[in-house]
């Protein structure tokens, strides 16, 4: 396995990990928080830490004129057509309901490649998803299963996947118009700016504001939450995630989504207290196979045809063997570049927010094993 490689697996583990991990912040806060509340103050206190990041010199961020378009393209699905339809999805739907629908991500991200960058999932990288599919819909289906059958209500989480699934198609193709620091700070400015406002609004409109602005002083569970979800969930695991796709593809991270509910599962069991059921034990063993199945190489005939599957011919990989420089599963060159997206600048380049995190960790929006 590259460097490179290396460094997409462990930063896509990561991410799962910092989204699994929510649920434990979160969920006595999201039943009696607004959630346009919660996301405000989330971006908002992300936004604050970048900014002081960025003048304590510990990142650099350097948006041109030419990083607009591509950059307003990312935050336009992720975060924010993201959030509010898992927003308006969630509030409308059981939880069981709205698990099974997220989960379908994965699924989404591989249809999203293969009609946006015309990349062809591995036969691996199918049959890895598939499972992985399989144990979420048993540890979500394990927790009890109800439902609303509100259309709406399915059109927004709908929306919601579809939106993922975009971002990380985008964030794929746009891999070197921008570091994954300015990517980051892209997506959590227009959260700001967006969630921020309508936080505002609905507070103005209710003459609360005042009570808004003292929340993290009143609420002490609620201070915590908004930390974790602002420094962990949007610029950790956003940073990660757009670190993690620009060095393994959109298709082979989509393998690695799975982990965050397990994360959950046992952070719940640990942290919480929650009873896990045997179904829900076993679910999750399940989703981790699938993860190992969809990055486990069969030897060298196994590389090879994952790697024409990437679209390189024998010659090139061939040049592959050789020069290490290709990450197998997006087959994205990486021209020497060893730094992590922009961190430390000086040397170089989701329960919404929380909401039913606890289904597939996407929520605060997935080893060793390739080669």
């Amino acid at each position: 396995m590259s460097r490179s490689s290396r460094i997409g697996v462990l930063a896509a583990v990561a991410t799962e990990l910092l989204y699994g991990c929510s649920f434990a912040f979160t969920k006595d806060v999201t039943g009696r928080i607004d959630p346009f509340t919660l996301l405000g103050w989330r971006f908002v206190t992300a936004l604050v830490a970048m900014l002081v990041l960025w003048a304590c010199r510990v990142i650099r961020i350097r948006i041109t004129r030419a990083m607009l378009v591509p950059l307003g393209l990312l935050a336009l699905c992720q975060p924010l057509v993201y959030y509010v339809g898992e927003t308006y999805g969630v509030m409308r739907t059981t939880a069981s309901e709205s698990g099974l629908i997220i989960s379908a991500i994965p699924v989404a991200i591989v249809a999203a490649a293969a009609i946006g960058l015309r990349r062809r999932p591995s036969r691996w990288q199918v049959a890895g998803i598939s499972v992985t599919l399989i144990g979420v819909i048993v540890t979500v289906v394990a927790s009890g299963l109800s439902a609303n059958f509100d259309p709406l209500g399915y059109l927004a989480l709908g929306l919601a996947v579809v939106s993922y699934a975009v971002y990380a198609t985008l964030a794929d193709r746009y891999a070197q118009a921008a570091s994954d620091v300015d990517k980051t700070f892209a997506m959590v400015l227009v959260g700001a700016l967006v969630f921020g406002t309508i936080a505002l609004a609905r507070h103005g409109a209710d003459h609360s504001l005042g009570a808004l602005v003292r929340l993290p002083l009143t609420d002490r569970g609620f201070a915590i939450a908004v930390a974790y979800l602002a420094l962990g969930s949007s610029i950790g695991a956003f940073f990660l995630q757009n670190v993690a796709i620009g060095r393994l593809g959109s298709t082979r991270y989509s393998t690695f989504i799975g982990i965050s509910t397990v994360t959950t599962l046992v952070v719940g069991a640990l942290a919480l207290g929650e009873r896990l059921g045997l179904a829900q034990l076993a679910g999750g063993v399940v989703i981790l196979a699938g993860v190992y199945l969809a990055n486990w190489r069969p030897g060298l005939a196994g590389r090879l045809l994952d790697q024409g599957e990437a679209g390189l011919g024998l010659g090139a990989v061939a040049n592959v063997a050789d020069s290490d420089l290709i990450a197998d599963g997006g087959g994205h060159q990486q021209s020497g570049q060893d730094e992590a997206g922009g961190l430390l600048a000086p040397q170089r380049r989701d329960d919404v927010a929380g909401l039913q995190s606890g289904q597939v960790g996407r929520s605060a929006g997935g080893d060793g094993l390739d080669e």
